[in-house]
């Protein structure tokens, strides 16, 4: 259990997540697998700004929590391997797409403006602000390579968005407290989006794991919400790796 803690701490589960999350999306869209460039950067991107994200947190706040304290305790450490990620990250820049590495760019400029109106407090006044951009920024990440080869269907865009907003939403409110009911209203939500997505997207599987994710989320909100859960729902999107396993 402390092995999987320590991943958990390090964002492993949530990068693996993100990983097979766009190579699940990217084959059942073009029915071929990625370049391991787009794969790379993904995963390096997603382990940046999560890291970043603990860093901004110890600086701007008070925290104490295993998370944030493991931070703290390795922050030279942990800050000395994302500066050499972010040289693997520009090298592995010069093998892709010139538009697709605009598109980065451009997202990479969003996601500075999210960073400096989260230390500014400007998310502070509207309870799940924050988390709202949190999962439009990982969800376009996530699905950018995909958007950029392939005709993507919108919906698909929308149901991984929604997930990824509830999964924030969720432990916030068990964290802080907060509004149940938006939580609420996003569960139904977001099971409309899966099943108008099986209308769109003609892919079982695909489907069904996305029901798989939003039902673990589901089952902690209703059963045993405790940030000790937080681990099985980062874990849950890693779930797609069945899909990539059984279609080698």
């Amino acid at each position: 259990m402390r092995f999987f803690r320590t991943l958990h701490f390090l964002s492993i589960d949530v990068v693996l997540g993100a990983v097979s999350l766009h190579m699940m999306i990217f084959h059942a869209l073009l029915h071929v697998w990625p370049r391991w460039e787009y794969d790379a950067l993904l995963g390096i991107s997603v382990y940046l700004i999560y890291g970043m994200d603990r860093q901004i947190d110890n600086l701007s706040a008070d925290v104490s929590d295993e998370l944030h304290v493991f931070h703290a305790k390795y922050r030279r450490v942990l800050i000395s391997l994302m500066l050499a990620l972010v040289c693997v990250n520009i090298v592995l820049l010069y093998r892709i797409e010139m538009e697709l590495v605009r598109f980065g760019i451009a997202l990479l400029f969003l996601l500075g403006g999210y960073w400096a109106a989260w230390v500014k407090g400007i998310f502070t006044s509207c309870w799940g602000s924050k988390e709202i951009f949190t999962a439009a920024i990982y969800s376009m990440g996530v699905l950018l390579p995909s958007t950029f080869n392939a005709d993507f269907p919108f919906d698909l865009g929308i149901v991984l968005f929604l997930l990824a907003l509830l999964n924030l939403w969720l432990f916030t409110w068990i964290a802080t407290g907060g509004k149940p009911i938006y939580i609420q209203a996003l569960i139904g939500l977001s099971l409309l989006g899966i099943i108008l997505l099986a209308y769109c997207v003609d892919n079982l599987f695909v489907n069904s794991l996305f029901l798989f994710i939003w039902g673990i989320h589901v089952c902690i909100y209703y059963f045993r919400p405790r940030m000790s859960m937080r681990p099985w729902a980062e874990w849950s999107f890693v779930s797609p790796l069945i899909y990539i396993l059984c279609n080698l």
